[in-house]
């Protein structure tokens, strides 16, 4: 079962999600980014304390995280535009000659990401590519259900690296080591949990 939340945060981080004595907050470092981040997340990732787009927003200065699903309707005005892109793991990698304007993510199991793209039309709109593989992956919170599975907050990292610049990665990632590090020492475990529960 995936860790949720209590509502009323108590403990709780309502910033990073960790157990307060673990918050991370204070050391996120601040992103900024040529590209917008788009992140189409579905609404049972909100409460997840893996989820991983969450800390993705606390240090990306130019990114949105758009709600789908629960019954209400979908804002899907963002999604309109040109120099977009859509990050889909079975497309053909692309490296662009710039950067793109707004890079488009879906943000939950590889079962709700199909899901939501086959029930957005908007989404077909947008051109699809995938990431260069680096064949590096950092031990998360959840197994992936496929070898190149990545976390969002991977992706993000792993994008901005091809598409802006490589360095840009670089405190995404850290970041993302160092929650998951602290995930684990505080619910008492010494390793990561990826054997455990499904990733994306």
């Amino acid at each position: 079962m995936r860790s949720r939340t209590p509502r009323d945060f108590d403990g709780i981080c309502a910033r990073c999600f960790l157990k307060t004595d673990w918050c991370l907050c204070a050391e996120l470092p601040k992103i900024d980014t040529i590209t917008e981040i788009i992140i189409v997340r579905h609404v049972t990732e909100e409460w997840l304390t893996s989820n991983t787009a969450r800390l993705a927003a606390l240090m990306l200065s130019n990114v949105r995280i758009l709600p789908y699903g629960g019954g209400e309707p979908f804002d899907s005005l963002s999604l309109h535009g040109e120099g977009m892109l859509l990050l889909t793991p079975d497309a053909k990698p692309i490296i662009p000659t710039t950067p793109p304007k707004r890079l488009v993510l879906l943000d939950g199991t590889f079962r709700q990401a199909r899901r939501m793209f086959k029930r957005i039309p908007d989404l077909h709109n947008i051109q699809q590519c995938s990431l260069l593989s680096t064949g590096e992956r950092i031990p998360g919170l959840r197994r992936p259900p496929r070898r190149d599975g990545l976390s969002t907050i991977e992706a993000i990292a792993q994008a901005l690296a091809q598409f802006e610049r490589h360095e840009l990665a670089t405190p995404l990632l850290s970041a993302y080591s160092e929650f998951v590090r602290r995930s684990n020492l505080a619910r008492g475990r010494q390793r990561p949990i990826a054997q455990e529960c499904d990733e994306r």
